[in-house]
């Protein structure tokens, strides 16, 4: 019995290692990819995309994260062979039915749905899109059965397919439509059929998997069994989607707001097409810290879900102040450092710096991101999902009145804090909750001081060093991507060193995190000097 426990844990924490291996690959890929589409279509063709891109992101999640959590949970839940065949039949017919709506529901109204962005040329794109609702049945279920059993590697390798192919097809394709000068508005809907491209490669990746299965009758679906089934589906599904989608409803809010406001204040369309495309430059940045803050953050929460299960409440709450720590320093060096290289960072990945005073505005988003990303992963690790659901449906509420508030007086700036105030309050309701629970100690403002410290050292260094270049180097041509690439990692370095320095982990601590191994390392050489 004990071996077989061994084992079945063993499964598990190798499925979550591919799973979250493929997730870093895809969200690197995702937000890498923006920065060639935008250097191919210009602001504007990014402003079309990001407009659309929302739906899409809505229905990858739906099909990837969201349903197939919750059917994987169901199936595990059941006692026998029987019922779990049930689970897969009725979940697959609901999802049908559900995803068949949405995909009908936005393609009729998506004339209507343009016009509150007052965009009409953005009518067929919408239409487009909606097509992509069609996968979530096929894709939801057989990831979440093979979740089920405790095989994650139909959806790694099915995930990891999609974001290569969709992003080759979407480089494609819209590098062909511009040669041949069609609208930019084509271009939007080429980038939205390279997209689509990818969801068919990965479902047909996942029914590759399906085809080695044995066949068997799937038999009679009892009524009440259905109804229970499809009841966990929407209630948890709900919560589990309105919890992971807090940056797609921020992108959500700002496609049916920011535009409108900005012209309905006096400026024109072009222009405000244009701001909108430079503000959209800050979703990449803003997605690539959040991947690098909860690389290792993240890494801890299996452990806190593990000691959670076993009641263990003195681990409990140890590991859970251990991420939040991590999350802390990555996240708020992440964004304090990104804030101050951002204007060489703009000129190299985008050509120019417009809109740097937007972007480093939104910089500061990448600490809360992370550490709502990170509380967020504790709290569902205790089984109280519906929490970090909460706290976004705040977020997003802080965020529209925000936007609705600012935007006409501050423009993109205004859009801009108000994303940084949304994920302010998803991490404080979130922290809140963990206070309240007493999963959190006492706060202790010594570890918000040592990182404040680490980051003036940084910002002092980074500072000077940023002044030196004119000096040194006079071609300004190749300046931009030398004072970036290389302030990354004098930041980083200054950053780490001083924290390292001021003793805020153990070497036990720095072991447990990826990396950390060498860190630890760093830190025994440094205690024997």
């Amino acid at each position: 019995m004990k071996r077989k426990n061994k084992i079945r844990s063993s499964m598990i924490w190798n499925g979550a290692i591919i799973l979250t291996i493929s997730g870093l690959i895809t969200k690197v890929l995702s937000a890498v990819y923006r920065i060639p589409y935008h250097y191919l279509s210009g602001d504007i063709g990014f402003y079309i995309y990001q407009q659309i891109y929302p739906f899409y992101g809505i229905s990858v999640f739906l099909s990837t994260f969201g349903f197939p959590v919750v059917i994987s949970k169901l199936l595990t839940e059941q006692n026998s062979e029987r019922e779990r065949r049930e689970v897969v039949k009725v979940s697959f017919v609901f999802l049908l039915l559900f995803s068949g709506f949405l995909a009908l529901f936005q393609y009729t109204t998506a004339d209507y749905i343009a016009e509150a962005m007052e965009d009409k040329g953005l009518t067929p794109l919408i239409q487009l899109v909606s097509l992509s609702y069609l996968f979530i049945p096929f894709m939801a279920v057989i990831r979440g059965y093979y979740q089920g059993e405790n095989n994650m590697f139909p959806t790694a390798l099915s995930q990891v397919t999609e974001q290569f192919v969709r992003v080759g097809c979407i480089l494609l394709f819209v590098y062909l439509f511009i040669q041949t000068r069609q609208s930019i508005y084509d271009v939007g809907a080429a980038a939205i059929l390279g997209s689509l491209i990818g969801s068919g490669a990965a479902l047909i990746v996942l029914l590759s998997f399906v085809l080695r299965l044995r066949r068997e009758k799937l038999g009679s679906v009892r009524l009440l069994g259905s109804f229970r089934i499809i009841r966990k589906l929407v209630s948890q599904g709900f919560w589990v989607c309105l919890s992971g989608m807090s940056l797609l409803f921020m992108q959500l809010i700002d496609s049916f707001t920011l535009y409108g406001e900005l012209t309905s204040g006096g400026i024109d369309e072009i222009t405000a097409k244009v701001l909108k495309g430079v503000y959209d430059r800050g979703l990449p940045l803003i997605q690539l810290g959040t991947v690098v803050g909860t690389a290792f953050s993240l890494s801890l929460v299996p452990v806190i879900s593990t000691a959670f299960l076993q009641k263990d409440r003195r681990l409990l709450q140890y590991k859970a102040s251990l991420a939040l720590r991590v999350g802390t320093v990555v996240g708020f060096g992440a964004a304090g450092g990104l804030c101050l290289i951002i204007k060489p960072t703009n000129a190299m990945l985008y050509g120019d710096y417009r809109g740097s005073d937007v972007l480093a505005i939104l910089s500061i988003t990448v600490a809360f991101t992370t550490l709502a990303a990170t509380s967020s992963a504790i709290i569902q690790g205790m089984n109280r999902v519906y929490i970090p659901a909460l706290s976004v449906l705040i977020g997003i509420i802080v965020k529209w009145q925000l936007n609705e508030f600012l935007v006409p007086s501050f423009g993109t700036k205004g859009a801009a804090f108000a994303s940084v105030m949304c994920f302010a309050f998803i991490t404080f309701g979130n922290v809140t909750y963990l206070r309240v629970v007493r999963v959190l100690p006492r706060l202790s403002f010594s570890s918000l001081y040592t990182v404040l410290k680490a980051l003036l050292v940084m910002a002092v260094v980074l500072i000077v060093y940023q002044l030196l270049w004119p000096v040194i180097l006079r071609d300004e041509g190749n300046q931009h991507a030398l004072v970036a690439l290389t302030s990354v990692v004098l930041g980083g370095l200054v950053y780490m060193s001083t924290i390292l320095k001021m003793g805020m982990f153990t070497l036990e601590e720095l072991a447990m995190l990826p990396l950390g191994s060498k860190l630890a390392k760093l830190g025994r050489k440094r205690e024997e000097r």
